[in-house]
């Protein structure tokens, strides 16, 4: 369905899982802007060779002025949002005792306090225009521990219970608040966790569909939430080929 020249913000969009989100949903006929802490040229790029209305903002999700700014410069030059996808996040993969209180406020600080940020803002712009669509990116991480990713891990359940409040509260507004928890994704950051010792062949054993994901298995579902899904809000799905659902590996020798 398309998205009918809606104005679409994606954090996290200058690679990796949210450029393909932003890619997907420029292609289904939304204006664009993407905030990051870096440079976006790639993906403004590729969504100007659509024929998409685009912004680019370098902000740190995680500095209240920089989101207001962001925010502002939105207003000005792209307008309202219709919708928000939150997949802006960094990763820190240290054994719970050596990790440094620093390294754990700045995960919390981009992928927890970023989103409810950027919900926040987005939110109370929503409501003046009578609704729209969050969705904030989870990962597996938010339903399951991962030894060596305390801090990631508590992140993304804070963002998973965020969304559930979001969505109660946000309803009567007009605003539906999803989340997408994919599995491992080949992008630069999971291909660096995949060359870890056993961790790919592990990861693949517990994965039924047998390989790894695209970042455009994840932009098919994000753009379902934002274009389709009318009363659907809440709600958490994982995009993950059965890695949450797999209890044993599947064994083909027996």
């Amino acid at each position: 369905m398309s998205l009918d020249d809606r104005v679409v913000v994606v954090t996290g969009g200058a690679q990796g899982i949210g450029r393909g989100i932003a890619l997907r949903l420029g292609a289904a006929g939304g204006r664009i802007a993407i905030f990051d802490a870096q440079p976006a040229t790639q993906t403004l790029s590729r969504l100007r060779e659509l024929g998409r209305p685009t912004l680019g903002v370098e902000v740190d999700v995680a500095e209240v002025a920089d989101v207001a700014r962001a925010d502002e410069r939105l207003d000005a030059e792209l307008g309202t949002p219709y919708a928000l996808v939150n997949a802006a996040g960094i990763f820190a993969d240290i054994p719970f005792l050596e990790t440094p209180v620093g390294v754990w406020d700045r995960v919390m600080s981009v992928n927890a306090w970023g989103v409810f940020l950027a919900c926040q803002e987005a939110a109370r712009r929503m409501s003046g225009a009578g609704g729209g669509r969050i969705v904030n990116i989870l990962l597996t991480a938010s339903a399951q521990g991962f030894a060596l990713e305390s801090a990631y891990c508590a992140s993304k359940g804070a963002v998973l219970l965020l969304t559930r409040v979001l969505a109660v509260e946000l309803a009567p507004l007009g605003i539906t608040v999803n989340g997408v928890g994919p599995g491992t994704v080949e992008t630069a950051m999971g291909k660096d966790y995949l060359a870890r010792g056993p961790i790919a062949g592990h990861e693949l054993s517990r994965t039924p569909m047998g390989r790894f994901g695209q970042p455009a298995d994840i932009a098919e579902t994000v753009h379902f939430l934002v274009s389709e899904a009318t009363w659907l809000t809440g709600q958490a799905i994982y995009v993950d080929g059965g890695f949450l659902a797999t209890g044993l590996p599947l064994l083909t020798e027996m």
